[in-house]
């Protein structure tokens, strides 16, 4: 078969554009702190494309030959954190590697989608096999103890829809997916007894953060503040008060959409957001085209990746969901979430560059 070496627009375009507007809002946000943030910003991008480059040249078979190697780096990296990592914010969650603050568990989010990607395609004439079913989350469940023993929460609820998703698209049984969640749901309450008092103030305080205005429901609550004030079309670009005036905590980090809403308001917002749809709905685009089950799976992994974290972001930003701490793909400034994000885009375009055209 002939290989497409076209590039994939549909991804690539809105991927570019919340490029631009990320740095452009780390430079906002970080304004008058005397840090450099959106210098490092640029840094990060600039390695995290010339990864995405080789990335994207390496065809499909390839990835899904090497996953279960790559699976157990990712699986090292999270046993590593815990025995000798950095600890921020309450979580051991970074490793400290000269100047630099590695984050393994968002490359295992990579790691854990090519790992079910192969064992999806592998057994898929096993798909309505219960045992094939448990043995998957059984995978599954070895990444997700060490990260919830980090503790970090919002990291491991991404994997939830993300493994669902690469479920539901390869063809398993709705009865077993439908009676996952059920059993999931049953399982709340003693999720919540095993979680931390800090974590459960944080879900307590997501709707009411004024019942703890100075404490825990004080970055919640700045956040509605800066979302809010940007009313229809915002203060404009560098105009945001609650980050002049340091109200904003993590303001270039897992809050800024909150800048974006109160510089370029309403209207900014619903952009911002549109161009994730477009990013989501080529990677979607991409799968539906995909020559096998594995490039199927890992590129619906992927979407569902991207979508989970800007859903989760943007209903922390404004007051819908708790307080989590995970970032904006392409925008919030982080090296390890940034070059996880341009790395799946380069799988995505590898994907594409092979698919079969239909």
């Amino acid at each position: 078969m002939r290989v497409n070496y076209r590039i994939a627009w549909n991804v690539v375009v809105p991927a570019a554009a919340l490029l631009v507007i990320g740095v452009l809002f780390v430079y906002s946000a970080s304004a008058g702190t005397g840090r450099s943030y959106w210098t490092k910003q640029i840094v990060w991008v600039m390695v995290g494309m010339l990864a995405a480059v080789p990335a994207a040249l390496i065809e499909p078979r390839i990835y899904r030959h090497y996953a279960a190697p790559l699976f157990l780096v990712g699986i090292a990296g999270l046993v590593a954190v815990l025995v000798c990592g950095e600890v921020r914010n309450g979580q051991k969650c970074w490793l400290g590697i000269g100047g630099l603050g590695i984050q393994p568990s968002e490359f295992a989010k990579l790691a854990v989608i090519l790992m079910f990607g192969r064992y999806l395609a592998e057994f898929e004439e096993h798909r309505y096999d219960a045992r094939y079913y448990g043995l998957a989350f059984l995978i599954l469940f070895i990444p997700l103890v060490l990260i919830m023993l980090q503790p970090d929460l919002g990291t491991a609820v991404v994997f939830v829809p993300l493994v669902f998703a690469m479920f539901y698209v390869s063809g398993t049984r709705q009865t077993l997916l439908a009676s996952t969640f059920l059993g999931g749901l049953a399982c709340l309450p003693l999720l919540w007894q095993v979680m931390s008092e800090r974590q459960r103030q944080r879900i307590l305080l997501t709707w009411q953060p004024e019942r703890d205005p100075w404490g825990l429901g004080y970055q919640a609550l700045q956040s509605k503040i800066a979302v809010g004030s940007g009313l229809l079309v915002g203060r404009g670009f560098g105009g945001s008060l609650q980050s002049r005036l340091n109200f904003l905590p993590e303001r270039h980090t897992d809050f800024i959409f909150s800048v974006i809403g109160e510089e370029w308001g309403f209207l900014g917002c619903v952009a911002v957001m549109g161009l994730y749809v477009w990013l989501v709905g080529g990677a979607l685009q991409i799968a539906r085209r995909a020559k096998d089950t594995f490039g199927e799976v890992v590129a619906v992994g992927i979407a569902t990746l991207f979508a989970t974290h800007v859903l989760l972001n943007i209903g922390m930003a404004v007051g819908l969901l708790p307080v989590i701490g995970l970032p904006l793909p392409l925008i919030s400034y982080g090296g390890s979430a940034m070059l996880t994000a341009l790395v799946a885009l380069g799988i995505l375009q590898s994907i594409s560059a092979h698919a079969v055209r239909r």
